[in-house]
């Protein structure tokens, strides 16, 4: 077309025919330069969907390793994997980067906008483009998951509603792991204080030494003399003291996948006695290994053949203030009663279960370093001052263990 055009010009004797010609020329070429600039705008859209994708899928599954990583650097490391995989193109200007938590959608949404420079367009009005960028990851269906909760009800959880927002944010957890369908998902709760109780319905079990004077047995058990009491395994030969008279939690619910039993169990919590960090560990881990005394758990090999996971979650409010004599736990060594958390700890890490520590409403900077280095790792510990850091808390945990896809 440019051609004839200028064809016509070259055989022309019409004095406006340059005039005609420069202003054909020129919307023949902002026609082109259009054409291409748009063409341009539709491809470097596509490549900033596809690094925004790439970089919220990237930043998910890190703040999914680490439940503590705060919000700016949530952000910061998005941005960072985004802007690697746009390569540092120089006409393109992001601004607005931010990434939020939709509760209601369950997942994470990525917003921002991007001004493409023109190419050919430039001398135009239209010298750049304005686009907004939204990208979203979903939580999905949560691995195949066996997760237990070590929960503390000694008698301070009694104050300042602490037990009461404990409640609430168990149980929801609870909800956000077995909301998916065919979610394949157990859970179990460990109440503990000073003891734990395994239920009088263990009475007669060949792990367990009931006793066999006095008042009928109410499950209440104590600990097996030094090294046992650090170790999950021969219980035959070695069996666990059943206590008469001594003050229990409820009982331990075995994991299950019904929602509803674990709600009530967890309802029915109440907070009495001291503090023995340790029974709340070493059956927690009783309770989601695959053998006796609690035998719901599959073993460590079906885990990893199913891409699972094993979780315990860990929560206390106090440091230790009692410690064991064997088979009760009547001292108050707490020197010993640390040692003995950081063995178990160790042990239970060992045995390739995930450790999620919560320090509910504590200041003393020891306690708080325990259960710290009881962690996985520093981004599996949480101090939680108050409800609202509490039930983040649980709501991280929760979405760490989800799967992530995305959903636009």
């Amino acid at each position: 077309m440019i051609e004839a055009v200028i064809k016509a010009f070259k055989h022309s004797r019409d004095g406006n025919v340059a005039m005609m010609f420069g202003l054909v020329i020129f919307v023949l070429l902002a026609g082109a330069g259009a054409a291409v600039d748009f063409q341009r705008v539709g491809s470097m859209k596509a490549d900033l969907q596809e690094s925004a994708d790439a970089a919220l899928i990237a930043a998910v599954r890190k703040k999914m390793a680490d439940p503590q990583m705060t919000d700016a650097e949530f952000n910061q490391l998005a941005r960072r994997f985004f802007d690697a995989n746009l390569e540092n193109d120089d006409s393109v200007t992001i601004s607005d980067f931010n990434i939020r938590w939709d509760a209601e959608k369950s997942a994470y949404i990525l917003d921002y906008n991007a001004n493409i420079k023109s190419l050919l367009m430039a001398p135009t009005e239209k010298g750049s483009f304005d686009i907004g960028i939204a990208t979203e990851a979903k939580l999905g269906k949560p691995p195949f998951l066996e997760i237990v909760m070590a929960l503390d009800n000694t008698g301070s959880m009694n104050s300042n509603q602490k037990l009461k927002n404990l409640k609430v944010a168990a149980k929801g957890l609870t909800e956000t792991l077995l909301s998916h369908v065919n979610a394949e998902v157990k859970i179990g709760l460990v109440p503990f204080a000073q003891y734990v109780s395994v239920g009088a319905d263990k009475e007669g079990a060949a792990w367990l030494d009931a006793p066999t004077q006095g008042n009928a047995f109410k499950g209440c058990v104590g600990s097996r003399a030094y090294p046992a009491n650090t170790i999950d395994s021969d219980y035959l030969n070695n069996q666990i003291p059943g206590l008469n008279g001594a003050p229990c939690p409820n009982d331990i619910l075995a994991m299950t996948d019904q929602e509803d039993d674990i709600k009530a169990a967890i309802d029915a919590m109440k907070g009495a006695g001291w503090t023995y960090i340790p029974a709340g560990l070493a059956w927690g881990w009783r309770a989601i290994s695959d053998g006796e005394p609690f035998d719901q758990g599959e073993s460590n090999a079906y885990i990893a053949q199913r891409n699972g996971m094993k979780a315990l979650i860990v929560l206390t409010d106090g440091k230790n203030t009692k410690s064991p004599d064997y088979p009760t736990h009547k001292n108050s060594n707490i020197i010993d009663a640390n040692q003995l958390t950081r063995e178990l700890c160790d042990g239970i890490k060992a045995d390739k279960i995930v450790v999620y520590s919560i320090a509910f409403d504590i200041t003393d900077p020891l306690v708080r370093q325990l259960l710290e280095d009881c962690a996985t790792t520093p981004g599996h510990y949480f101090k939680a001052e108050n409800a609202a850091d509490l039930n983040g808390a649980f709501v991280s945990i929760a979405t760490s263990i989800q799967g992530i896809v995305l959903s636009k």
